[in-house]
């Protein structure tokens, strides 16, 4: 069966759209994320990828604006170019359901890769690329807060910040 030449544009237009780098501004941060397609692990367990993965880059890009208002300068700007992420847990197959799982694991822990630089004005005063993860993931968050998204990736980006994002 021929596809009408409208359907094949649409379509090639929106995984075009779905691969392409996103950057989101929330001041002080900005975060982009490059070729999310290459990504190790960004699948969601159910519903739409490209939603899930919008959601994902959101929260995230938030949390780092968030860091960058608790422990930069009222002056600095933080820019995030983000390489690969590994969300915490692996996809799996219920057993009964036959529905997608994300099982978190020991082997699963969650990692993130990206460059900074931390600005005031138009000079570079901190830039360095890094690889964060954390093997002991599941005894690092406790309480209410294992409840939340993206729990174990936001806890990477925060002791990140405590240690590198001092006010200078």
């Amino acid at each position: 069966m021929k596809r009408p030449i409208w359907l094949t544009a649409s379509l090639l237009l929106l995984s075009f759209y779905a691969n392409a780098d996103e950057t989101i501004d929330i001041p002080p941060a900005s975060v982009t994320w490059t070729s999310p397609e290459n990504y190790r692990d960004i699948r969601s367990s159910g519903g739409s990828q490209t939603r899930f993965q919008q959601r994902v880059f959101e929260i995230l890009s938030e949390h780092f604006s968030d860091m960058a208002k608790i422990y930069l300068a009222p002056e600095q700007t933080l820019t995030v170019k983000v390489n690969n992420l590994d969300l915490a847990g692996d996809i799996r197959y219920g057993s009964e359901t036959g529905q997608k799982l994300r099982v978190l694991t020991s082997i699963s822990a969650p990692s993130i890769n990206f460059s900074y630089q931390v600005q005031q004005g138009e000079a570079a005063v901190k830039s360095d690329t890094v690889r964060l993860t954390n093997l002991n993931y599941q005894a690092s968050v406790s309480g209410m807060s294992r409840d939340r998204i993206l729990v174990y990736e936001k806890q990477l980006i925060l002791d990140w910040a405590r240690k590198t994002l001092r006010k200078q």
